[in-house]
């Protein structure tokens, strides 16, 4: 289910049948702009979506002000608003995966308890696998 999108260079989806919101930039985007779009997808009417697939090939990297936006205020604020973890699954180039591993590590380091968890992958298949194993292993969980 295709969404609307505050900016026109995100592209915004929701898969009910996989229960993942899917986000593709389509370009280099400014702070101010993935704010904008991140307090969108806040407000956003999906139902409790946690799942997140964020498709980033065609973005540069983000400034370290946006990204410590994102991990130390963002996604702890919506996985409280959200009553659970949220997981991140970047899409990105075969030539940042080293560098996405070491960032992982790095913030998994910081806390054993983060309010999100990261997966990195340069395959899409295997950024959506790694959300459905989250939902599944979430789902497990609960029931014990």
């Amino acid at each position: 289910m295709r969404l609307p999108s505050p900016s026109p260079l995100a592209e915004l989806s929701y898969r009910p049948d996989l229960g993942i919101l899917v986000v593709r930039w389509l370009g280099a985007t400014t702070d101010d702009e993935i704010r904008r779009l991140y307090g969108y997808l806040e407000h956003a009417n999906i139902p409790r979506c946690r799942f997140w697939l964020l498709d980033a090939r065609r973005r540069p990297s983000s400034s370290p002000v946006i990204t410590r936006w994102v991990f130390d205020e963002f996604a702890p604020h919506l996985a409280r608003q959200l009553g659970g973890r949220l997981y991140f699954s970047y899409l990105i180039s075969p030539l940042h995966l080293v560098d996405a591993d070491d960032f992982r590590r790095l913030e998994e380091s910081r806390c054993n308890a983060l309010p999100y968890a990261l997966h990195y992958a340069s395959q899409e298949g295997e950024a959506t696998d790694w959300l459905l194993k989250a939902q599944r292993e979430e789902q497990l969980a609960a029931t014990v």
